[in-house]
């Protein structure tokens, strides 16, 4: 992996050096503004690799590795060590390539990744945490992050956004409302995310009246805190119109542990809460197709988000375009989908609801999760370039919990560098450096931020 890697001509190594240094618009994670905020230096490597990243776990469990490694209370070199063996055989995997140039970019290690080197990649990675200062805020900086949206639920309170906002940092670090907590009625704990959001508005919400009221006040309070963005997940869905008079007995049933007709209320409050989106001037993304929580027993002990998760092949699109109709005035929305099969299906949907107010007004979704690959991020650029339109696309976004995920971003422009060079070599498009120059960087960079007002 030398700087020229994923660069397979000429052309697309003088595209990368156009791209290459441009700030990043990370416009979808799940960092924590509060450690953002606080800012407090890190121990070790394992805490900022390992910590929280279900990727790394989901490799490592593949791998064999013990959950006493991985979860449990095994120390930090050891969960470190098992890791670097593990990531020594994943050929083929982008946790090796993201790997590796972490280590490059923060902590200056350029050993390559073997077992017998663990211990020398520790020492050296945990003595550029001490010299450099290695706190979040100081690798934010020297990712050159222009700005971060972080996905916050729709009970957040708002403080670390608010902090940071009145603080010198010169990244913006912006939330993004997530509204799925208050959506999935059948959660077992739906009743305490309705409480949570009962607490955080002071509003007692004992029906359908009070629940709406509630959920407006927060897209209102996340728009105060310079919100720009609104994110629904969904698995599959089923479009079932109902009166508000029926909703409001599904959500009085549901509060008191009987759930019932869930389509029905899933379909009126996200529609309401899209409309509220769109309402403020929210771009929209909708994550499509997730399985989550696969393992029963080890979301019991772990909790969500740990690492066992899967794509879905349940139908979603007949309902959203229902959904959408519904909403008539739709702003700016991003539609991403996790099972690859889906690509044109996603590809063709957006078109059916652009005009021209902006450039990719609706417009499919970067590859994400698990399609992050070379091959998911290739083939999601060629559904683009065959079915929509590559120039509006809006770009690479991290979706992680990891704070040196950032070369992923380069990553990926390395990947759209020598996809876009491909095709002025085969003899399929102009060769005009001014017209590759300005897909590429606006793909990479001017996108994100025109899209996002930001």
């Amino acid at each position: 992996m030398n700087k020229d890697f994923m660069l397979t001509s000429a052309l697309s190594c003088e595209l990368y050096r156009e791209v290459r240094d441009l700030p990043i618009v990370d416009y979808h994670c799940h960092l924590d503004a509060m450690q953002i905020l606080n800012d407090e230096p890190y121990e070790n490597i394992t805490q900022m690799w390992l910590y929280g990243d279900h990727y790394k776990w989901r490799l490592m469990r593949t791998a064999g590795v013990a959950e006493k490694y991985i979860t449990g209370d095994a120390g930090d070199f050891e969960k470190f060590e098992k890791y670097i063996q593990a990531l020594s055989y994943a050929i083929g995997s982008p946790l090796y390539h993201w790997s590796k140039m972490e280590l490059s970019k923060y902590f200056g290690v350029e050993e390559e990744i073997l077992p017998q080197n663990a211990e020398l990649i520790y020492k050296k990675a945990n003595e550029a945490i001490k010299t450099k200062c290695l706190s979040p805020k100081r690798i934010i900086a020297m990712s050159n992050v222009e700005a971060i949206c972080t996905i916050e639920e729709i009970f957040c309170d708002l403080a670390a956004h608010k902090a940071l906002a009145a603080s010198r940092f010169e990244t913006k670090v912006l939330p993004a409302i997530r509204g799925d907590k208050a959506i999935n009625i059948e959660d077992e704990n739906f009743g305490a995310y309705i409480q949570k959001l009962s607490e955080v508005t002071r509003i007692r919400i004992t029906n359908l009246t009070d629940l709406l009221f509630a959920l407006d006040k927060q897209l209102d309070a996340f728009l105060n805190a310079g919100c720009v963005s609104a994110d629904y997940a969904f698995e599959g869905l089923n479009y079932e119109k109902a009166s508000s008079a029926e909703v409001n007995k599904i959500f009085c049933d549901a509060l008191c542990g009987r759930v019932h007709d869930k389509d029905k209320y899933i379909t009126y409050v996200l529609t309401h809460m899209i409309r509220g989106s769109y309402k403020r001037g929210f771009a929209v993304q909708l994550h499509a197709g997730a399985k989550r929580n696969n393992n029963a027993a080890m979301y019991k002990l772990l909790g969500a988000d740990t690492g066992y998760d899967s794509v879905s092949d349940r139908s979603y699109m007949d309902g959203l375009v229902k959904i959408l109709n519904d909403c008539k005035n739709i702003g700016k929305t991003i539609i991403f989908n996790l099972n690859p099969a889906d690509n044109a299906m996603v590809a063709t949907t957006v078109g059916c609801f652009v005009d021209g107010e902006c450039a990719g007004k609706v417009q499919m979704g970067a590859a994400w999760w698990f399609n992050d690959t070379f091959d998911g991020m290739t083939e999601m650029l060629k559904a683009t370039c065959n079915l929509s339109y590559l120039k509006s696309f809006v770009g690479m976004l991290t979706d992680s919990r990891s704070i040196i995920s950032y070369p992923r971003h380069d990553y990926f422009r390395r990947i759209l560098c020598s996809f876009v060079a491909d095709f002025v070599n085969r003899g399929e498009f102009t060769p005009n450096t001014d017209i590759l120059k300005e897909i590429v960087s606006s793909v990479s960079y001017y996108n994100a931020k025109n899209y996002f007002n930001i």
